[in-house]
């Protein structure tokens, strides 16, 4: 039980975004030790990759639940609160829940010789114990960086999946598809099925395979649409360990095209944060006449990622806001501005308040009779989706469930 107040709990875990970025396996092999290894309480699927593995988790996670399993989903980061990386059923855990399974991991962490964890290994090995103590019939893992080195390498998995492949995190992972590709298969055991989505770089492929060998199989490309790729993948990955295909709902706020209503307009969020991500997403739009609103967090290549948003046939006006979560800070407003005004006769609208953002061009979509269009970073749609959650006076748990229960 907790031994402390959830202030100061909660203050606890913010303390460790200061611990950084670490890649390897030793200290949270070694947490999940002291910790009664609940990892080891049952099976997982470890998904992996740079697009998409997110969605594939939350297909899986329905999947599974529509066959009657109850599933734990760890994804990360998160929307709007931090029960969101421990997923029961489709559900966040409680805030009680999820603030008594911190207390462990830091209880457990002052032991001697003392080990400090990162956040996201806090929140992994958190996550952990709730899927324990709830005992779950089967976990599914989305991997935080990599694969190779990402803690999440330490759950029990009798099969694996790497979504898509491109340039990500290229100064951790390695500056070319193949030394990426590389470490993102590390999530391979011996022995154990790894379904890649198919690639059409030869490279990549044979990265894949010099990792994992005879266990890799090679996934179809059933559709352009992210979210029909996920839904197939699920089934496929569903097949294999006895689940029947059958028709799910799946809720993921910012990865799928889903409209909101936002002061009489309709909204689509997108959580599209790369070059890739965000391509797709925009496509997807097709002729459809809208406002943009963008806000992203500091990235090594920020021209080449934004080169997407500078296609701008069907932009009314694009409203440049900030956006603040994570270890990133934000990218300035007027930099941001400044990239997308040398492609646009148009020149971008600042309001640096994200809601204020959304809400200005809410206003203009109105007067122009169409729709509004976010996008650029997660923490940007997590403000929207709180928001939307605390306008409408609704239970924010409902708007975080990732898909009905198995009941």
């Amino acid at each position: 039980m907790p031994t402390s107040g959830v202030a100061d709990i909660r203050a606890w875990l913010e303390s460790r975004i200061g611990a950084g970025v670490r890649l390897g396996l030793s200290t949270c092999a070694e947490m999940l030790e002291r910790l009664g290894n609940p990892q080891s309480d049952f099976p997982s699927i470890h998904v992996a990759g740079t697009n998409g593995k997110g969605s594939l988790c939350a297909h899986l996670s329905a999947l599974g639940s529509m066959n009657g399993e109850l599933i734990g989903l760890f994804t990360s980061p998160h929307l709007v609160t931090i029960e969101e990386r421990a997923r029961i059923d489709g559900r966040p855990v409680s805030p009680e829940e999820f603030d008594a399974c911190l207390e462990e991991v830091r209880v457990a962490g002052r032991m001697e010789p003392e080990i400090r964890p990162t956040y996201f290994e806090t929140t992994f090995l958190a996550s952990m114990l709730a899927f324990s103590r709830n005992k779950v019939d089967r976990a599914v893992i989305e991997t935080g960086l990599g694969g190779r080195l990402d803690s999440t390498r330490l759950v029990e998995a009798d099969i694996c999946a790497i979504t898509t492949i491109s340039m990500d995190h290229s100064e951790v992972l390695g500056d070319t598809l193949p030394k990426i590709a590389t470490e993102k298969a590390g999530i391979h055991r011996p022995g154990v099925p790894l379904l890649c989505l198919d690639h059409k770089d030869e490279r990549v492929r044979a990265a894949i395979e010099g990792v994992a060998g005879e266990d890799v199989i090679w996934v179809p490309r059933a559709s352009k649409d992210a979210q029909e790729v996920a839904r197939n993948m699920a089934s496929v990955i569903g097949s294999r360990i006895g689940w029947k295909d059958r028709e799910t709902t799946v809720a993921w706020p910012g990865r799928s095209s889903d409209r909101i209503n936002w002061n009489g307009v309709d909204l689509i969020l997108s959580a599209a944060h790369n070059s890739e991500s965000l391509s797709h997403d925009l496509g997807r739009l097709g002729k459809e006449r809208h406002v943009l609103v963008v806000g992203m967090t500091q990235k090594q290549d920020l021209s080449e990622t934004t080169e997407p948003l500078l296609r701008s046939d069907c932009r009314i006006q694009t409203v440049v806001t900030e956006v603040h979560g994570g270890r990133t800070p934000s990218v300035p407003a007027s930099e941001l501005s400044k990239i997308l005004s040398g492609h646009s006769e148009v020149a971008p609208m600042i309001i640096e308040e994200p809601i204020e953002a959304v809400d200005g061009a809410s206003r203009l979509a109105i007067e122009e009779g169409c729709i509004v269009y976010v996008t650029g970073s997660v923490y940007l749609v997590g403000r929207v989706v709180g928001e939307l959650a605390s306008r409408e006076g609704g239970d924010l748990w409902d708007y975080l469930e990732a898909h009905p229960s198995r009941s």
